[in-house]
Order: structure tokens, then C-alpha cells, then sequence
């Protein structure tokens, strides 16, 4: 029987854990931190539970598929889709639901808008048929294993590309494309799905158009019992398959020799493993646990994606105009982006996210009030200076387009900095994401999922191939595994 290490026991590492040793692997986790889950762990503060890292659930289908490979050894895992994605909120007091259904979005559009629908549903079914143009070639597997461009195989995506082809915009930026939605309020909305991998929708290639596909098209979901609830049904399915978890346990070293992994060091000792598998970010992957090997460096010092500053708030106050998930939006959203990446700092008004996960899970507040979890984009590495001002900006901001005033209704409160995050998760400089997708090449200077040098080595997790978030780290760990079966069999 073959062994694997895995380091890291985020999403990416516990379903890649999954995936392996339902193929009879031998597997063993080591996670730094003092519990499993990565950036999706939970706080409960007074009262309150908080997810505290993802807060949206998209494309449910990968999960299930991970789960169902342990077979009878699979966890429960129970979702309800919503029927509506988000609630936005501008500050000439317009609003926005976007609802699930195609009818009902396009009577909402020309009722807050005053625009016809007939452009916006074209806007989103092109991004359906970007979406299913491209998935099998830049999202479905490897991008840089030479079997992944044999003739064949090349040319049976290309094909399913071109019958998408006018769904393809191939020079353009996001927010250009996104100019065909025909209202400025509407652009901007399809902006915002940039920063679904932390990039600048006024650099960022218009291919990330497929994204809203996945919330307009695929639907958005509720998992029962919250976010975590992902992170508890795979750690339950990787211990009923028999996989060893170390928590409190950082990986100093993996031990290579002839070319070749030879398990893992860590300050309890060393542990001999066929393959290793990093689910931690490349950066002090090559920093610290490979010295002496030759870094990737075009890669480890490619632009960052964005980080966050979140604060947790147990919200006494019912906020009936609130739902799950919510967007303030801030008045110059170019200038936003402008702050983030070329000034490195939160510009004086920022867009504000506020997901209260009571609004489905009523269990994680006490009735009548909301555990809040407020997002403003910030830079990798931003530093806390100004972290009471913008505290007040924030509560500021969500008192003059909700009529709330936290201040007065607040409970408790946590907060993560981007200096949090990156000692919490090890993520480079608090990075979200991993490398920002702000050029065309973008996709193709991600790491590999498989190290060409050191053999036995695969890399997992937002910072490589395929991406950051929950559904691009599933897909990501299915990658792995397969090139693992290929390329390291049991």
C-alpha cells in the first residue's frame, strides 16, 4: 500500500485525503493549525457561530462527487438552493435582488433599472456557453502536463470551444465586456465577479465572464448547519476512510532525496511517505519546506490577488432588508480598485459584503438578531493602522443605505486583518487567492499540480491550478489525485 502526506487540511487537502485513500492509499494529514478546515474554520463568540472564511456555496455537484468516491464511508451532507444570489444596495438608494429565476430577474432588472432585460439575459447566457466552452480545457484538468495537449484532446476542447466561440471575448478586459449590459449599475455588478479570485474586473481578462454562471446559472446554495458543514463532512468522511489527521503539527521540511519525495519533517519527528501532497500556499512551501531546491520565482512573485479585512459582528437587530448575502456598493468602484492595487491601500469608500448566515441558520444567533460577517477587499499585506477608522467608515456607511446602526446593536465582534489571515492560514501575505488573475496569461503562470522536478511531489489549493474558493480547491484536488493515479500508482 502506497502512502501519501498531505500538509494542510483545507478544503484542498482534506479532498484530495478523500480521494485517496478511497483508492486504498495510505494517508496521513498535518495540519498547523489547532483544527481542520483551513480558511473555512468557525467561531463561536456569545451566542454566536461564524463561518470564517467562504461564505458562498456554489456548483454543490463537486462536493457530492468527492463524497460519494468514499461510498458507504461518505459523511451526510444535506444543501437547499436559495432563490435568490444576492441583495445589492447602491447609494442613490437603488436596489437590487438577483433572483434565481430567469423571469423573475428580468422583471426585477427593468423594475429597478428602467432598462430592458433582453441584453442582460444575453450577457448571461453567453457567460453559460463561455462556461461550458471552456471548463474541460482551463478548469477540469492540468494545464501544464504534456497529456493534456495531445493532439486529441486539443483538438476535442477546441471544438467544444469554437460551437462557444461568440461567447469568447479574447481581448478585452471584464469591465469591456461587461459595457454590453447596457446600464452603468449592471456593469458594475458584473464587475464585481473579479473579485471572486481577488483580481481587477478594469485588468482582468473578459474571460472571467464564465463566473456569473455559476451563481445565475448553476444557482446558489445553503449548506444545513452553515459553511463549516462542508469542512465537517469531508474531515468525517477522511476518518471513516481511515486517513491519520495531526493537528498542531506544521510541516518544517519535505524530505527529498534522489530526485525524488521522501515523506515529511516535522518538530515530532519524520514521516516516511511515497508521495507528498501540498495543500499549503506555494510561497512558504519553496521558502520553507524546500530549501536547496530551485524556486519557481516568475511565479512566487506574481501579482497578489486581494486579501480582507472581516469583522464579525453579533448584530442585535432583525435587518429585515438584509438576506444572506449582501453588497453595499461604494460610490466610485474604478477608484475602488485603483486603492487596492496601485495605491496598496482600501480607498476611503469601500464596497461592503455582509453575509449574515442566520438568515438560513437561524440556530447561529439568538432570535431577532444576526451573526454579521462584513468583508472589505483590502490588499495582500495591508497593515492595521487604520483599522478603527475604517471600522467607523464600515458602520458608517452600512447606517446611511440600511437605515442600521450597529454600533448601538452590537453584541459581540472578532475581526481578521490580512496579517491574520496570512498566520492563520499561511496564506503569502494574507492573499485570498493566491496570484491575481489581472493578465490574459493569467491561468498559465498558476503552479503546476505536479512538480517536473521532484517526483512524488503535487501541490493542491488557492494559490496553484485551478484557483482559490471552494469550488476551484475541489476540482483542484481532483486534478491532483488523477495525476497522482497516473503518474504514482497505489
Amino acid at each position: 500500500m502506497s502512502s501519501v502526506a498531505v500538509i494542510g487540511a483545507g478544503i484542498g487537502g482534506l479532498a484530495t485525503a478523500v480521494r485517496a485513500a478511497s483508492e486504498g492509499r495510505e494517508v496521513t494529514v498535518f495540519e498547523a493549525a489547532p483544527e481542520v478546515g483551513g480558511k473555512l474554520r468557525e467561531l463561536h463568540l456569545e451566542g454566536y457561530r461564524f463561518d470564517l472564511g467562504p461564505s458562498l456555496f456554489t456548483w454543490p455537484d463537486l462536493l457530492l462527487d468527492t463524497l460519494q468516491k468514499a461510498g458507504q464511508h461518505a459523511a451526510p451532507f444535506e444543501y437547499t438552493k436559495l432563490d435568490r444570489s444576492c441583495h445589492y444596495f447602491w447609494p442613490d438608494n437603488t436596489r437590487f435582488t438577483a433572483w434565481s429565476d430567469k423571469d423573475k430577474l428580468a422583471q426585477e432588472i427593468e423594475h429597478a433599472f428602467g432598462v430592458d432585460p433582453a441584453p442582460v439575459i444575453d450577457h448571461l447566457e453567453r457567460s453559460a456557453l463561455g462556461f461550458e466552452a471552456t471548463r474541460g480545457l482551463f478548469l477540469e484538468q492540468s494545464l501544464h502536463e504534456p497529456s493534456s495537449w495531445t493532439p486529441k484532446n486539443t483538438l476535442r476542447h477546441l471544438g467544444q470551444a469554437w460551437k462557444g466561440r461568440k461567447a469568447l471575448p479574447l481581448t478585452q478586459t471584464l469591465d469591456q465586456w461587461n459595457a454590453r449590459t447596457g446600464h452603468e449599475k449592471l456593469r458594475q455588478l458584473f464587475n464585481r465577479y473579479a473579485t471572486y479570485n481577488g483580481s481587477d474586473p478594469y485588468r482582468a481578462p473578459a474571460m472571467l465572464h464564465v463566473i456569473p454562471h455559476l451563481e445565475f446559472g448553476m444557482g446558489t446554495f445553503s449548506p444545513k448547519g452553515g459553511m463549516h458543514a462542508i469542512v465537517k463532512a469531508l474531515h468525517t468522511t477522511a476518518l471513516n476512510l481511515g486517513v491519520t489527521i495531526h493537528t498542531d503539527t506544521p510541516v518544517e521540511r519535505i524530505i527529498t532525496a534522489g530526485g525524488r519525495v521522501q515523506g515529511v519533517r516535522t518538530p515530532k519527528g519524520d514521516h516516511r511517505a511515497d508521495v507528498v501532497v501540498s495543500g499549503a500556499d506555494v510561497t512558504p512551501t519553496y521558502r520553507r519546506m524546500l530549501p536547496g531546491h530551485r524556486a519557481p520565482e516568475q511565479i512566487l512573485k506574481a501579482e497578489s490577488s486581494t486579501s480582507g479585512v472581516i469583522f464579525y459582528w453579533g448584530v442585535k437587530h432583525p435587518a429585515p432588508e438584509l438576506h444572506l448575502h449582501n453588497i453595499l456598493w461604494a460610490q466610485d468602484y474604478k477608484a475602488e480598485f485603483e486603492a487596492l492595487f496601485q495605491q496598496e491601500t482600501i480607498a476611503e469608500d469601500p464596497t461592503v459584503y455582509i453575509n449574515i448566515g442566520s438568515r438560513t441558520s437561524p440556530e447561529d444567533a439568538p432570535q431577532g438578531a444576526g451573526n454579521w460577517f462584513v468583508m472589505v477587499n483590502a490588499p495582500a499585506g495591508w497593515k492595521t493602522s487604520g483599522l478603527d477608522d475604517l471600522r467607523k467608515r464600515v458602520m458608517a456607511k452600512i447606517l446611511r443605505m440600511t437605515g442600521i446602526d450597529v454600533a448601538q446593536h452590537l453584541a459581540c465582534e472578532h475581526v481578521l486583518t490580512p496579517d491574520d489571515i496570512a498566520s492563520r492560514t499561511g496564506s503569502h501575505r494574507g492573499a485570498l487567492y493566491g496570484p491575481a488573475s489581472n493578465k490574459p496569461t493569467s491561468a498559465f503562470l498558476r503552479h503546476r499540480n505536479r512538480d517536473r522536478r521532484i517526483g512524488g511531489l503535487y501541490f493542491v489549493g488557492g494559490s496553484v491550478h485551478p484557483g482559490g474558493g471552494i469550488p476551484l480547491c475541489l476540482l483542484g484536488a481532483r486534478i491532483t489525485h488523477e495525476l497522482m493515479e497516473h503518474h504514482d500508482p497505489c
